[in-house]
């Protein structure tokens, strides 16, 4: 009987042990290599032969109609993403790179024409430090290449590190966007990405990224400025977030904030402080 309970103790206190050494880093990336297939069944791409005929006859008797959504739904999806009728005409179709943020009280990242004070191009360099707690932290650089008014080249490099009963842990994340900044107010910036997103060490997957962000120009020489990137490693989601409040000293800036990381089926909630420049 005593023996009995004994190995049960010993088992539990073993598995108890095992599950511990396991960190978040670990186990997001283990899950991250795990790949979940679903078998689509064949009958789904089976099609009854007969009725191709008058499938094929009513797409012909639709096409102008067709022809006629499609256009209204490329037009709005255009003036939705891009830009629509109603901008042409306003200061921010035509809105300048800034020099640097709130180089004057009354703008931020953009001017409206001013041949004193934007850049044809521009380059922001950050770099932050991480931290959930005193075993689990990081750091995040970035560089963002503003250029042709509206677009940008975003590329940042994020690596963390865990502690777990002595054993150091790590995961690293690339990602590069190509930006369009659809709202470029002197106030108020916001712009949507699509790139690439790669997740490092042992698990070496890359995915298509996604990103969304905004910047609020509050008062000089307070702004504050949400990111999220996010894609899809084997059926698993990989997502970044940021919102941090900068304070802006001419072309430089300190900032400090929250982010939020989800690796596969880990969740780390961390404090960030950081610095960066503009050029």
């Amino acid at each position: 009987m005593y023996k009995k309970l004994l190995i049960v103790i010993l088992i539990f206190s073993v598995n108890t042990t095992l599950i511990s050494q396991n960190g978040k880093l670990d186990k997001g990336k283990e899950s991250l290599k795990e790949t979940n297939t679903s078998n689509s069944g064949g009958n789904k791409s089976t099609k009854n032969t007969s009725s191709r005929g008058s499938v094929s006859n009513d797409d012909d008797t639709m096409n102008p109609f067709v022809s006629i959504l499609w256009g209204l739904f490329a037009y709005t999806a255009y003036g939705i993403l891009v830009e629509s009728p109603w901008e042409m005409d306003s200061r921010m179709h035509n809105a300048e790179i800034s020099n640097y943020a709130f180089k004057e009280k009354n703008y931020g990242n953009f001017i409206y024409t001013d041949s004193t004070n934007y850049n044809i191009t521009r380059f922001d360099i950050t770099n932050n430090f991480v931290i959930e707690n005193s075993n689990l932290y990081g750091n995040n650089f970035g560089v963002n290449f503003r250029f042709l008014k509206r677009f940008a080249v975003d590329v940042d490099y994020l690596y963390l590190s865990e502690n777990v009963n002595g054993k150091r842990d790590s995961f690293s994340l690339y990602s590069a966007l190509l930006k369009y900044h659809r709202i470029r107010t002197q106030r108020f910036d916001a712009w949507f990405g699509l790139g690439m997103m790669h997740v490092g060490n042992d698990v070496n997957k890359t995915g298509f990224g996604l990103g969304v962000g905004v910047e609020i120009f509050i008062a000089k020489p307070i702004s504050l400025d949400f990111s999220h990137k996010w894609t899809n490693i084997n059926n698993q989601e990989v997502h970044k977030t940021k919102l941090l409040l900068k304070y802006h000293i001419k072309n430089y800036q300190i900032f400090s904030g929250y982010e939020y990381f989800k690796i596969g089926v880990s969740k780390i909630k961390a404090f960030s402080f950081g610095i960066g420049a503009s050029f």
